[in-house]
């Protein structure tokens, strides 16, 4: 196990520049290609704006964490807040209609990582755990 990365910040969408950043230099780290860097960069920059905007109700008084490390063959994205709660159902992507406004993120991002999953932990807040086979 090898941390790559991470960053702490606001729970601001001025914050999401750095937070892509960080993660296309964890991908660049890893190995990816630039069209997979791509994809993962756009799958955790989705997951941090949900953060944002359905969890934090694009409060700034929140606070987003992301970490990036390698394990087992993985390259493993942690996403904390101390944000209300969420349950497994919010990272469920809905049935989307492609004209439709709103649900498409989720799609992105089960489609790009190959695991999404909310971690119990202590304290306050939700860990989001985005997983990609490297």
């Amino acid at each position: 196990m090898q941390n790559m990365a991470g960053i702490s910040c606001k729970s601001c969408t001025s914050e999401l520049y750095t937070i892509r950043k960080t993660v296309k230099e964890a991908c660049q780290a890893f190995g990816l290609t630039q069209a997979r860097s791509n994809e993962v960069v756009l799958a955790i920059d989705e997951a941090c704006a949900n953060v944002i905007r359905h969890t934090c109700s694009f409060s700034d008084k929140f606070h987003i964490e992301v970490s990036v490390k390698e394990e087992n063959g993985y390259g493993v994205f942690l996403i904390k807040d101390d944000c209300p709660p969420i349950s497994e159902q919010c990272l469920r992507p809905k049935d989307a209609e492609p004209l439709k406004p709103g649900g498409l993120g989720l799609h992105l991002i089960h489609h790009v990582m190959d695991s999404v999953a909310l971690l119990p932990h202590p304290g306050k807040g939700n860990w989001l755990e985005l997983k990609l086979k490297l």
